[in-house]
């Protein structure tokens, strides 16, 4: 699948290979043992695809490119060493590093105690015995764009052990860390924007996780993530807006497209009540909550909004002509010509019209530089 995507994207045949490569020498090795739901005392992870590895691809009015997300495991993490995954991350951010793959360890060396476990926060919640109710204990992952000459890495971190352990809310947790790396200033007013918002708003809009650009920290992006579970037009309205503290022409053209995909994709109303585990296939569309993203630019006085539509359990062909639709009403017309085609040969022993779970998340920004941003997750 990987090869089909780098090829759909007109990576050209030396990059695929580089590619190919860095895949199998250096991501398979961190990807644990193979998932079998038989096997119950295996690691499992945030991610609900392919066990810690799940493709993605971006559409833009420039072209598409190929992006993965994977969390660093290794088979410790299936035992009593490493319960809760601390260890393998580290490993592969060095890995890179010596790969001469272009990143900055800054951002990651000042964020990972304030947000995840320490030796002796591990040690507070197995001595509490609550590690067992938490099925996912991830607390960390990395994605990898594939650019046509380098490869970017974005760091993600999950703080909710974090907060088990020291009774810090999560959203305290991730707002003080994006503090603590901003020595400048340039994050403020943004950050200013979205704690007052969530201050105001009930506990089924709650923040989840962030994430940042490994880059020079005064250069790098946070991404603070929100589960929406009282799912209602209105609330990913307030959402979209804060509640309209954000109301320019650009927000609003977003917005506008925003709620034609949800009416595309006929999101039903109602409390969405996710059970404490990762996702299985099979599971019904209707458990799963919306997300959102704020992307925090340094220098920017508001953030910029990002909203993420569950479509596991729906049909895939109905997905896939939403989007092709979607792509036709602005101007994309190369990804729509060839969206479907390629979705099949990502799976040519199965038809589309049986599949429920190929496309996992549809996600959508707007920006008047980029247009329409969709991604598509693919497990």
């Amino acid at each position: 699948m990987l090869g089909k995507l780098l090829s759909q994207c007109k990576s050209n045949v030396h990059q695929q290979y580089q590619y190919l490569c860095f895949y199998g020498l250096h991501i398979i090795p961190f990807l644990g043992p193979w998932p079998d739901i038989q096997r119950s005392k295996l690691y499992k992870s945030v991610l609900s695809g392919l066990g810690p590895l799940e493709f993605s691809q971006n559409f833009t009015k420039t072209g598409k490119t190929v992006r993965m997300g994977f969390e660093p495991t290794t088979f410790i993490a299936s035992t009593s060493r490493d319960v809760c995954n601390r260890h393998a991350l580290g490993e592969a951010l060095n890995r890179f590093k010596q790969l001469d793959i272009k990143l900055d360890l800054q951002v990651y060396h000042q964020l990972v105690n304030e947000v995840s476990l320490t030796d002796k926060e591990e040690d507070t919640l197995r001595d509490r015995e609550v590690l067992d109710d938490e099925p996912a204990k991830s607390q960390s992952l990395l994605t990898l764009d594939f650019n046509n000459d380098d490869v970017t890495v974005k760091l993600y971190l999950y703080p909710q052990l974090k907060s088990l352990a020291t009774g810090i809310p999560r959203a305290q947790l991730m707002f003080n860390a994006v503090r603590n790396v901003d020595k400048t200033g340039a994050f403020s007013e943004s950050m200013d924007m979205i704690e007052e918002y969530f201050y105001s708003v009930r506990a089924t809009t709650a923040p989840y996780w962030m994430s940042c650009d490994l880059v020079e920290p005064h250069k790098t992006r946070f991404k603070i993530y929100i589960a929406l579970f009282q799912v209602h037009i209105e609330n990913a309205v307030s959402m979209w807006t804060l509640d309209n503290r954000i109301s320019d022409c650009e927000t609003m053209t977003g917005l506008a497209m925003v709620r034609d995909l949800w009416n595309s994709f006929d999101i039903r109303d109602g409390l969405r009540e996710q059970k404490n585990r990762p996702g299985n296939p099979g599971d019904p569309s209707n458990i799963v909550p919306i997300l959102f993203n704020l992307e925090i630019l340094p220098g920017r006085t508001y953030p910029q909004p990002k909203i993420y539509f569950p479509t596991t359990g729906m049909n895939d062909l109905d997905v896939a002509m939403v989007l092709v639709k979607f792509f036709e009403r602005h101007g994309l017309h190369e990804h729509a010509q060839s969206y479907i085609d390629n979705l099949a040969s990502y799976v040519p022993h199965m038809d589309l019209n049986d599949c429920t779970d190929l496309q996992a998340w549809i996600s959508f920004s707007y920006s008047d530089v980029t247009g329409p941003y969709i991604t598509v997750y693919y497990h």
